[in-house]
């Protein structure tokens, strides 16, 4: 993709004007285009048959307003219950009260079986991966950064992983692979290859100089922007408003590779694993507050009394008197009320609350089901279902993770990629293998039964990585300690010598032999 010209060039201070980013292709014409998509109608809810009358109206929703409504419900801050509006700030305590976070509990479980253990390339096909790939996901706690990324991307449905080269000159010049959130960094996908992107923009506010920065990837540059501000709002981006920071940097190792040291991942259907469940969790809450208000009003039982207690006389015309029941009957524990005869005292009762507790557990439960996630995972008086139940829920979470597993393998290779291309190593970019960890847990029982059945079929270096979980370096220290011990244990277990007796006397036997020897025999055993 050729990249026009600017009039305005880009030296320090430059404004973008409007007329740079009318032409179409250029850096200022794409700032202006990705900036816009942040706030740009959502359409993750558009269907084709917007006017049948049996579909419920889609809100207008940015694609801003929609991640952080996603995240909102991750970290515990979903929007309060729906109440009368007068009452909104009256109840907002009690609103927040009513909140439950289960949100998360669709996601961990994910996360802990997406584990990734290392990276195998054509060159090098050991066990424990590629040496490289490892000094890179060292360098960038890789462990973190897939987390992270794969946080963003489960909750809000897509996030970016960026490959940082080091600084020009710098001795060590492995990358740095960073998770980025997709509030913060948008690309445009190539519409030939939908794993790459052919241009990508990351905002930033640096609180030093108090000013918010973009970055813009295309072609195999990078070009950095800025403007004035006193706090990283998170505000629309439109480039007019932007300076350049200074020529753009080239990154020739892309060359082959891609437009763009940033990949995007995307999630199953282009929504977050619990968004086609926001109203069951909208009604868990709502249920929750239900609860509260109930049990709150109903600790104030109601009184009454029932009988004549002014008497039988019915006088119009004597002035009516007001008599403050509440200080007659005063709940005082030395206070003593007389009544009239034939009055009797009534008492409300307390509301049951277990339909509304059963209703709330109830829909927990088909909140793990819809999500494929372990009861026991949500709900600790799950941990005594059958063990079949469990194994059929198990199941379809294990189905679940391969699932993502298989979605995301092209662009992590694509990642790698790029981080292979800017170490200086680019020739590890062909035949990449991700290794994944197991998906399930098992005891150690069922790891021992698993390596007596496949002896003969896998190697012990292959049970002990795969079966045992070890790393490939463990895996080597231990087979150079299981030989040491064989050695250790052939010289412990070395017979002695049998000793030789030899009798110089001359003794008179049945077995003597000539020249007045006793011929050698066996030992007696007794």
């Amino acid at each position: 993709m050729t990249i026009p010209l600017l009039a305005s060039g880009y030296a320090p201070g430059t404004p973008i004007s409007v007329r740079d980013t009318e032409v179409q292709g250029s850096p200022a014409w794409w700032l202006n285009f990705l900036g816009r998509r942040f706030d740009e109608r959502d359409r993750t809810y558009d269907l084709h048959d917007r006017l049948s009358p049996l579909l419920q109206p889609v809100p207008y929703r940015t694609r801003r307003q929609r991640l952080n409504l996603l995240w909102s419900y991750y970290i515990g801050q979903p929007p309060l219950p729906k109440v009368a509006e007068d009452y909104t700030t009256t109840f907002r305590e009690v609103l927040r009260k009513g909140r439950a976070t289960y949100a998360p509990m669709a996601i961990t479980p994910m996360l802990d079986r997406m584990q990734l253990n290392g990276v195998r390339t054509g060159i090098d096909q050991t066990p424990d991966g590629d040496d490289v790939a490892r000094r890179i996901m060292e360098y960038s706690n890789f462990a973190a950064a897939i987390k992270d990324a794969l946080t963003y991307l489960f909750v809000m449905s897509e996030s970016y992983l960026m490959v940082v080269p080091a600084a020009p000159g710098a001795p060590d010049q492995t990358p740095l692979v960073t998770a980025e959130d997709p509030r913060t960094c948008i690309g445009q996908q190539d519409p030939l290859n939908p794993n790459q992107l052919r241009a990508a923009l990351k905002i930033g506010y640096d609180p030093v100089i108090s000013r918010e920065i973009v970055w813009l990837f295309i072609d195999g540059k990078r070009y950095q922007a800025s403007r004035e501000a006193t706090q990283f709002l998170g505000g629309s981006i439109v480039a007019a408003g932007f300076e350049w920071d200074g020529l753009p940097v080239s990154m020739p190792e892309l060359a082959g590779i891609g437009a763009v040291p940033i990949v995007q991942l995307m999630n199953a259907r282009g929504m977050g694993e619990y968004e086609p469940h926001l109203d069951l969790l909208d009604r868990i809450n709502d249920t929750i507050l239900q609860r509260i208000v109930l049990t709150w009003y109903q600790s104030f039982r109601q009184r009454a009394v029932i009988g004549d207690l002014e008497g039988d006389e019915d006088d119009q015309d004597s002035p009516v008197e007001q008599i403050d029941w509440n200080d007659m009957f005063r709940a005082d524990p030395g206070a003593l009320w007389r009544v009239p005869k034939d009055t009797t005292f009534w008492e409300s009762n307390q509301a049951d609350l277990t339909p509304i507790i059963t209703a709330i557990r109830d829909d927990v439960k088909e909140f793990a089901a819809v999500t494929a996630t372990p009861l026991h995972l949500i709900t600790p008086d799950a941990a005594n279902q059958s063990a079949e139940g469990a194994s059929l829920m198990r199941e379809g979470l294990v189905y679940k993770v391969k699932d993502r597993r298989a979605r995301l393998n092209p662009r992590l290779v694509e990642v790698f990629k790029i981080a292979f291309a800017f170490a200086g190593e680019p020739q590890r970019a062909k035949d990449i293998e991700l290794l994944w960890g197991s998906i399930e847990s098992f005891s150690l029982g069922e790891r021992t039964n698993a390596i007596q059945q496949t002896r003969g079929v896998l190697s012990r270096e292959r049970q002990m990585i795969d079966i045992l979980e070890m790393t490939g370096d463990q895996a080597q220290l231990n087979l150079q300690e299981l030989l040491q011990d064989q050695i250790l244990n052939a010289q412990l277990t070395v017979p002695s010598p049998p000793s030789i007796v030899r009798l110089t006397e001359n003794v008179t036997s049945k077995g003597a032999a000539p020249g007045g020897e006793i011929a050698p025999t066996s030992p007696q055993v007794p």
